[in-house]
């Protein structure tokens, strides 16, 4: 996939920056390697005014300062929720695995009712906390045998913490779901929703549901999923 920086003006703050910005793939095949690439997209972030998008020109609108500047929303852009566990640990983590960038995307789209855009949001954002989970414990494994015993308890502290979180997003999705229609990308992310939250039954009735639609290699992931 290439790559290529642009000048971009900010549709918030009206600022210019240079920004990288991929090519964007053909999805209109239904595909494992596209589905990945539906999951996996990138955000654009003003490194003046913090606005988050996929496009940083496009998507703003004033409705939009109120989201931005809720306790909600900022809750989840410092990592509040953390409690400061990560600041005594390894913090490097929550910027190289940025959840709460998409988190707070998905936010912003809920609000404005681009649902759609919403579960891709809010499901990145789980992608990247599981990501967390295994970097810290990764960590601690690493590191046990010269942690105290209050460290190897903020270690776990914080995956506690970002479980319930992931948790939180998972529920999101599901409540937000029901808004989507005929997406086929969107009802695969909604079956890996239900089986992390174990509910067996409901996703196999929905990949009952849809997998006429679906190639071999997807209906092979989904079945090998967790």
């Amino acid at each position: 996939m290439s790559c290529k920086y642009y000048k971009k003006t900010c549709a918030r703050c009206k600022k210019s920056d240079d920004y990288l910005v991929f090519d964007k793939p053909n999805l209109s095949t239904i595909t494992l390697e596209n589905y990945k690439n539906y999951v996996n997209f990138d955000l654009e972030v003003c490194p003046y005014c913090g606005y988050i998008s996929t496009d940083v020109e496009q998507g703003y609108s004033n409705e939009l300062e109120s989201v931005i500047n809720s306790e909600k929303y900022n809750e989840s852009l410092t990592y509040s929720y953390l409690d400061d566990v990560s600041n005594k640990l390894n913090d490097n983590f929550l910027n190289s695995y940025p959840a709460n960038l998409y988190e707070c995307f998905a936010i912003l789209k809920e609000h404005v009712k681009e649902y759609e855009n919403a579960i891709k949001g809010y499901f990145k954002a789980v992608l990247l906390k599981e990501t967390l989970i295994k970097r810290y414990t990764q960590q601690k494994r690493e590191d046990f045998e010269d942690l105290t015993e209050i460290e190897i308890k903020l270690y776990d502290e914080l995956n506690i913490r970002l479980k319930k979180s992931i948790k939180q997003n998972l529920f999101k999705i599901l409540n937000i779901y029901k808004f989507i229609k005929g997406n086929i990308y969107a009802n695969i992310m909604y079956i890996e929703c239900l089986k992390k939250l174990n509910l067996e039954d409901k996703a196999n009735k929905k990949l009952d549901e849809i997998k006429n639609n679906l190639p071999q290699d997807i209906i092979n992931y989904i079945n090998n999923l967790y």
